[in-house]
């Protein structure tokens, strides 16, 4: 039992990092609303208006999104893994080259989003999306998907 105190008192000194984003990203994020090339991952960004962000590069793994007004953004490049964009606003987003990989983007609006070589995966992502309307898919064609029709009263 000792031992295993002992043991556990001993890891916790030796300064295990934390999985959190680094905290001088989130000030630069906050104070000029961009911010290629930053480790945003694991953020709290619920309902943050982040529209015509410019993150670039940006590591946004496991990052809260839901909700968030990411239209216009430039995410090319970004990493997205495990981030949750439920309900988020991706219209006119370019997420060129991302990875999105168990991204949840239950209800997310991705119109007119440019997703060309992006890396999709996990058990039906994108159908659960709200709209594709004019978005331009992983291989460079437009999204067409009677998702927009209007329902029967």
């Amino acid at each position: 039992m000792i031992v295993n105190v002992a043991a556990t008192l001993l890891l916790l000194s030796m300064g295990v990092p934390a999985l959190a984003a680094n905290p001088a990203d989130l000030e630069q994020l906050r104070r000029t609303g961009h911010c290629p090339n930053c480790d945003l991952s694991y953020a709290q960004l619920r309902g943050r208006n982040l529209q015509g962000a410019d993150l670039r590069g940006a590591n946004l793994s496991a990052a809260n999104l839901r909700g968030a007004n990411l239209s216009r953004a430039n995410l090319t490049g970004a990493t997205l893994n495990n981030a949750d964009l439920t309900g988020a606003n991706l219209t006119n987003v370019n997420l060129s080259e991302a990875n999105l990989l168990m991204t949840r983007l239950n209800r997310a609006v991705l119109t007119g989003a440019q997703m060309v070589n992006a890396a999709l995966g996990g058990r039906d992502r994108l159908a659960r999306v709200r709209t594709f309307r004019d978005a331009t898919l992983p291989n460079g064609e437009k999204a067409f998907f009677p998702l927009d029709v209007p329902r029967r009263r």
